[in-house]
């Protein structure tokens, strides 16, 4: 599994409430996969298909092309995904949670 890296120093300085440690450890889990291989700070194919693998293996279980689902995540088709571009795929999962969790009730 790949490591990640820690807090920074000036976000240690405060406890984060749970809200903001999750969005922290989404930027963290997006920038250290983005750093792997070609432009720093976007997700190529292969580091995007390793992030899903290892960190979303559950939730994009369904997901039956994993190329044809960047693709459109992709809005600028410049075959990288943007921290934005991720953004919505995250979006896409929170809602589909949310969905679940009010069918359940």
């Amino acid at each position: 599994m790949a490591e990640l890296p820690e807090r920074s120093e000036a976000s240690d300085a405060t406890e984060l409430t749970e809200l903001e440690a999750a969005i922290e450890r989404i930027v963290t889990v997006f920038v250290t996969f983005a750093a792997k291989e070609g432009r720093k700070g976007t997700l190529s194919t292969g580091e995007f298909k390793e992030l899903v693998r290892l960190q979303l293996p559950n939730m994009m279980k369904d997901v039956p092309s994993l190329e044809e689902k960047m693709s459109e995540l992709d809005v600028n088709n410049d075959e990288e995904l943007r921290f934005g571009e991720f953004w919505r795929l995250i979006g896409e999962l929170a809602k589909a949670v949310r969905r679940d969790k009010a069918a359940k009730k």
